[in-house]
């Protein structure tokens, strides 16, 4: 027994050479998507080039709290294409901020500035940033654009993409690897007092018309953070043009 127990346990080293011994071979690097490949996934996370392009109009209503001053409102805003866009913030104890532009012209007003013009630089990114379709737009409206690795947002891994539109600062997107949304963008937003970073948190993803539109968002900046909870989104209303025009006071 003693022989045929040592001669059993030599056949088997011997077949560790050629089984067990063997080197596994090396994972192969997962080649990372292009950026066309990530806004692609994106576009069609949201529902898709058709169902975007659907909507012709959208309006939205819901509440706001500004953290870490405790102040709470409500928010308004409607937005079409060609830039077209406006939005009310009626804070209490300050009062209402309007912001809007027409697609050419943009425009101001809030208790502590009060009515002013956006020219220059502040208007090239007012009419970026409310491109009606610039979700479908983006590889257009940003020419240069670069994929430079991952980053954690929150629990989720994301696609770390920065991109470039003349005469502008950079934006940065981050992707959900997996979904493929976008989950927190960071730009400068430039203003007269001095131009500011912004960090912004899409959440609450919900599917209107056949659309994912964010219930919530964060804007996070150095001083405060305001968090715009929507209640109400509705798609396709008639919305008369004089809503983007600059209001006489």
């Amino acid at each position: 027994m003693k022989l045929r127990s040592l001669l059993l346990a030599a056949i088997f080293f011997a077949l560790l050479p050629s089984t067990f011994g063997q080197q596994a071979e090396p994972a192969k690097p997962i080649k990372p998507p292009s950026v066309n490949e990530i806004l692609d996934k994106y576009v069609k996370a949201l529902g898709g080039p058709a169902a975007i392009q659907a909507i012709k109009s959208r309006s939205v209503k819901g509440t706001l709290d500004l953290v870490p001053m405790n102040l709470k409102g409500t928010f308004e805003s409607y937005a079409a294409p060609e830039a077209k866009a406006f939005s009310k913030l009626t804070i209490a104890g300050i009062g209402d901020l309007l912001e809007g532009t027409d697609g050419k012209t943009a425009w101001a007003i809030n208790p502590i500035q009060g009515s002013r013009e956006r020219t220059g630089a502040e208007l090239l990114q007012a009419k970026l940033l409310n491109d009606f379709y610039r979700d479908i737009n983006l590889a257009k409206l940003f020419p240069k654009m670069e994929l430079t690795g991952t980053a954690n947002v929150g629990v989720r891994n994301a696609y770390v993409v920065i991109a470039s539109a003349e005469g502008l600062s950079p934006e940065t997107w981050y992707f959900d690897t997996e979904t493929g949304l976008m989950l927190r963008s960071d730009f400068t937003a430039i203003a007269p007092e001095g131009n500011q970073p912004m960090t912004v948190y899409y959440e609450d993803l919900r599917l209107v018309d056949g659309v994912k539109v964010p219930f919530r968002i964060r804007t996070k900046t150095p001083s405060f953070e305001i968090i715009l909870t929507s209640t109400e989104v509705k798609h396709n209303l008639p919305i008369d043009d004089s809503k983007f025009s600059r209001p006489k006071i």
